[in-house]
């Protein structure tokens, strides 16, 4: 039903992929909601790989009754030629994604870099669209680790059609200033009621707190942060995320003075804005 994009404007890595994992898998624990993660970055395995997934391996086939039924393909690309053969409904998400949590999480990563396949890339990333329509019809929550910047016209129409965008960047003044610029360049795209920003990496260390940035930016609600830990980054590069959050002991923390307590308690207070959010967009229904 609702489509969350995360999303920047910057050229490199700012730490977008770690906090759309972390928010989607600790909101998948602590609410009840069918969510899929979706990752459209070219060659980037890190979603499937933080939860133990080699992206190579083919989907399970829940079809294999059907002796007409044909092998699945793995993933986004067995999905995209359904969608173009206008063959893609709901029920059949489920084959290409990859389960971390039953009724709760399931993940689908982007393609695979080929030698030669960059235009097949771009034919896949193309079709997401499609996708995302027929999948919200079967999740409660799409998270979306989109494509930076807008060069690109699917990434500017996946942007409007996402319900809500998180606005992702760094812990630096000119970044800061960058995002005022944009947002009032792109008013019609990213208004107050669809945006939220999102400090990647944070440290709490730094003179540029959530609050000071807040002041800074005139938001009228605190800006979200999902705080660098790097007990959970070792999880993610050892492909244990989902088991990360499972953790008695990390669940039980409650001495926010802790880096990962820290962690939880800004990824609960993100969480919190997004059923806020998702609620504000279900009353304007």
């Amino acid at each position: 039903m609702t489509i969350i994009s995360f999303w920047n404007n910057n050229t490199g890595k700012i730490g977008q992929t770690y906090s759309a994992i972390a928010i989607a898998t600790h909101m998948a624990i602590e609410h009840n909601y069918k969510i899929l993660l979706l990752s459209t970055r070219y060659n980037d395995q890190v979603t499937m790989e933080a939860f133990g997934f080699n992206q190579s391996t083919q989907a399970l086939n829940r079809l294999t009754n059907n002796k007409n039924s044909m092998e699945l393909e793995s993933g986004i690309e067995g999905m995209t030629k359904l969608a173009n053969a206008s063959r893609l409904t709901p029920d059949v998400v489920p084959n290409y994604t990859r389960m971390v949590f039953k009724d709760r999480l399931e993940v689908l990563g982007a393609p695979k870099e080929k030698a030669g396949e960059r235009v097949e890339y771009s034919r896949i990333y193309n079709s997401i669209k499609d996708i995302l329509n027929v999948a919200r019809k079967y999740y409660d929550i799409i998270f979306v680790d989109l494509n930076n910047g807008l060069s690109d016209s699917t990434t500017r129409e996946i942007l409007e059609m996402s319900n809500i965008i998180i606005l992702n960047m760094e812990q630096k003044m000119a970044e800061f200033d960058r995002l005022a610029e944009l947002k009032e360049k792109e008013k019609q795209l990213l208004t107050p009621k669809k945006t939220l920003t999102l400090i990647n990496n944070y440290d709490r260390e730094s003179k540029y707190t959530s609050k000071n940035v807040t002041r800074y930016l005139n938001e009228k609600k605190e800006i979200l942060t999902v705080p660098y830990d790097n007990v959970f980054a070792e999880a993610v590069q050892e492909g244990t995320a989902a088991e990360f959050f499972l953790n008695p002991r990390i669940r039980k923390m409650e001495d926010t003075e802790d880096k990962t307590a820290f962690l939880i308690s800004e990824l609960t207070r993100a969480e919190q804005a997004i059923v806020y959010r998702m609620q504000e967009l279900q009353m304007r229904v």
